[in-house]
């Protein structure tokens, strides 16, 4: 599929309750997830002039560890790209247990992200903010303690459209309000009660008449891009740096680099994250970035040098 041409009823059949959980309706949700590929591709260039350095994603169409078993829905999504996710990686990792990775090892949980979501009730698009996304909605709450970014995030919130609504929770509900008419002090308190998401978006239902055409991409286009200045002055970037991140990075960079130079292949390794903690492997060879591929019997894996310490 090359073009996105609008989703059909029965795409939002595939996500009806009893289909969650079940193998059996992978084909189904397959068609879907083709559907919202074609439907990215159409979008990415509009978004890439708007917020350079995004990369597309797409959530799971089966039942797996990154969606808890079930699919009740399925997302299209564009948030920072692999780089940008790599260096925060360092800070973001050490929040999060093994067990809280393995029980929610979801990329776009992690981070602010422009969002198209399907589901049996219609389509939910918007900007989306996972209560895991902590460095981001944490740069919100500290740049807005000054007053005057108050006001700014208010003239914000002020210039939506009153289409679209603020809320927060698991997913976007019937009574939530204007996002033009919340406070923000609503928004940033919001953030400590909001369970799963903050959303700002536009929930629209199943029997719309632009969901079933090509007409789609371009109401998307426009509701993402009008959610972008929004975005902008959440979103940690090192030129909004409300966490005073910068020199923590660079600290974390230069100890990598340290650590790096001070092995050699041959050197025996104890791993210290993910599926093989505790195994104690072989330094097969070190790549760049800080990346060492280490040898566990017969398997390879490749590991950031973070993620080693000594046997």
């Amino acid at each position: 599929m090359t073009t996105f041409d609008g989703f059909t009823q029965s795409d939002f059949d595939a996500f009806e309750e009893q289909k969650w959980a079940s193998n059996a309706f992978n084909l189904e949700r397959l068609e879907v997830k083709l559907k919202l590929t074609a439907l990215g591709k159409a979008l990415v260039a509009e978004l890439d002039s708007e917020l350079p350095e995004q990369e597309m994603g797409l959530t799971e169409e089966r039942p797996s560890i990154f969606n808890q078993h079930k699919v009740d829905c399925m997302t299209l999504y564009f948030l920072r790209n692999e780089e940008s996710r790599h260096e925060l990686g360092m800070i973001l990792d050490k929040t999060k247990s093994i067990a809280e990775h393995v029980n929610d090892p979801a990329l776009h949980h992690r981070h602010i992200n422009l969002a198209v979501s399907i589901h049996s009730r219609g389509v939910d698009a918007g900007l989306w903010l996972h209560k895991n996304a902590w460095v981001d909605w944490n740069n919100l709450v500290e740049r807005c303690r000054e007053y005057w970014e108050r006001d700014n995030l208010s003239d914000i919130l002020k210039s939506l459209p009153e289409s679209i609504q603020y809320c927060y929770g698991e997913s976007m509900r019937p009574d939530t309000q204007a996002a033009r008419d919340v406070s923000t002090e609503e928004v940033i308190d919001g953030f400590s009660k909001a369970g799963f998401w903050s959303i700002f978006g536009e929930a629209i239902p199943r029997m719309d008449k632009d969901l079933a055409s090509s007409e789609l991409v371009a109401r998307l286009s426009q509701l993402l891009k009008i959610l972008v200045p929004l975005h902008t002055f959440i979103g940690w970037r090192r030129d909004n740096d409300f966490h005073q991140l910068k020199e923590v990075l660079k600290e974390q960079k230069e100890k990598a680099q340290r650590k790096f130079s001070s092995v050699k292949p041959g050197d025996e390794v104890r791993i210290l994250k993910g599926l093989a903690t505790g195994r104690v492997g072989v330094i097969e060879a070190l790549e760049r970035k800080g990346v060492v591929k280490v040898r566990l019997g017969a398997m390879l894996v490749s590991l950031k040098i973070d993620e080693l310490g000594k046997p």
